[in-house]
């Protein structure tokens, strides 16, 4: 219960100013220093606001034990805004290397402290140790590995552009925050926690998969973007080249989990979870998009578009709102429904004219991308349509093949049209060149030398 108070006033303390320098150009000490001071600041005032509320928080979810580590939890606030700035110096120096060691570290020794305290006083207090472990070995990192300290901060009119893109981008995390989680609040409010517990799961499974794959990249494209800003054309092409790989997976995917609903919910979940089939195909309509679409914040961040980012929130915000609201009487189902309805005939449309509007990619760019996958997406639908209708598909094997077959039939309609043949042979030299990479490096660690220079050139690559 506490978790979801500490992660927003996390997310509230950032105000966008570490994404924003990320994005910026060349950025002297003195300005991102203030970054740091005005995010130190901020954590400090929310980390004493938090533990002020404490009483109040543990009070509204009628658990008196929920003081102490409420309180706890507000030494997390601080430490979190403590490390954001080096964390977004990291990433805008490349060092993706850094970043992943760091998080891998921070993981495993925050479930470490979390099995011990577990041993000593099982319940709250584990969770609450681990946060606050993989908080301050993060932290630690950071430090550690950016070699970057803060000093004096810069004269206003240095870091008023800053501030401004950081506005825009904080904006949307704020009205995307209530975008995604106002329709579990009024599921569980009006249609009851039955329902609530269906929609919730089906929402999950589809949506993990995906964050999976497009939080990592995109932790990686913003800042490689951002600096390929003043060459459009090398800019263009990264983000192409990126997009079309990352289709080729998920795509497919998307197509065989919305086809597949109800067998795949009954198999992973069991036959008590069957109701929230209906629920996952209707999400998994607007899910068709969005392995697209969800880069499009990677263009609005790296372009500096922190203003028109933050407009799109709030559209976003109201028209996920007024959908959920129409879709109420009906339950779980309706809101599902409208939101995918509003997803595909009002907020997919505008995105599109609003990405593509300016920048280095624009309209015309995002067609000539999606027109192949397009064509693919729709022959795939049509032969999982007709495969599940002829076999049942109730089994696992009938299962697991019509997988097989929603990625097989689309490269296989990929490969008709000119695009789609680029992005397999982009792929398929790809995948050669690091197997290629993996069997030098294993040759070259038998015969005992050479090893550093292959780390070398597959760090740069």
């Amino acid at each position: 219960m506490l978790m979801p108070v500490a992660a927003f006033v996390m997310m509230v303390q950032d105000i966008g100013l570490s994404q924003a320098v990320v994005a910026s150009g060349d950025l002297t000490d003195e300005q991102v220093s203030t970054m740091f001071w005005i995010n130190a600041g901020l954590s400090m005032l929310l980390a004493v606001l938090f533990a002020v509320c404490a009483p109040l928080i543990a009070w509204f979810f009628g658990e008196p034990k929920l003081l102490a580590p409420a309180l706890a939890l507000a030494a997390t606030v601080l430490i979190s805004g403590l490390a954001t700035q080096h964390f977004a110096w990291l990433s805008k120096s490349l060092r993706f290397g850094a970043v992943a060691l760091i998080d891998v570290a921070s993981t495993l020794l925050g479930f470490a402290a979390a099995v011990v305290v577990a041993l000593v006083m099982p319940g709250i207090w584990a969770l609450v140790a681990s946060v606050l472990a993989s908080m301050t070995v993060g932290l630690i990192g950071a430090w550690s590995l950016a070699r970057w300290r803060p000093g004096r901060p810069a004269p206003f009119a240095e870091v008023r552009d800053l501030l401004r893109l950081g506005a825009g981008l904080s904006t949307f995390t704020l009205t995307n925050f209530f975008a995604r989680n106002l329709d579990n609040v009024m599921i569980g409010r009006w249609a009851g926690a039955v329902q609530l517990g269906f929609y919730d799961r089906a929402y999950k499974l589809l949506l993990f998969p995906l964050q999976q794959i497009n939080n990592p990249i995109g932790r990686v494209m913003v800042p490689v973007l951002a600096k390929l800003h003043d060459e459009p054309h090398r800019y263009r092409h990264a983000y192409s080249r990126t997009l079309r790989l990352m289709l080729l997976f998920t795509v497919p995917g998307v197509a065989f989990m919305l086809m597949f609903a109800k067998p795949l919910i009954v198999l992973l979940m069991g036959d008590r979870w069957a109701p929230a089939a209906a629920i996952f195909t209707w999400l998994a309509i607007a899910a068709l998009h969005q392995p697209m679409s969800a880069t499009f914040g990677w263009l609005f961040i790296s372009q500096k578009r922190g203003g028109d980012f933050g407009r799109w929130g709030v559209f976003n915000m109201v028209t996920s709102i007024g959908a959920f609201a129409i879709g109420l009487p009906w339950g779980a189902i309706g809101v599902a429904a409208a939101y995918a309805l509003s997803d595909l005939l009002i907020r997919m449309p505008v995105l599109w004219w609003w990405v593509g509007r300016t920048g280095p990619v624009r309209h015309r760019d995002l067609l000539e991308i999606v027109k192949p996958f397009a064509f693919a997406l729709a022959g795939t639908l049509a032969a999982l349509y007709l495969y599940r209708n002829m076999s049942g598909a109730v089994h696992l094997p009938e299962i697991v093949l019509g997988g097989f077959l929603a990625f097989g039939c689309f490269w296989t309609l990929l490969a008709t049209c000119v695009g789609g043949r680029e992005s397999l042979a982009e792929a398929a030299r790809l995948l050669g060149a690091r197997l290629g990479r993996f069997r030098k490096g294993d040759g070259m660690s038998r015969r005992g030398d050479g090893r550093s220079g292959s780390v070398a050139r597959a760090t740069v690559d």
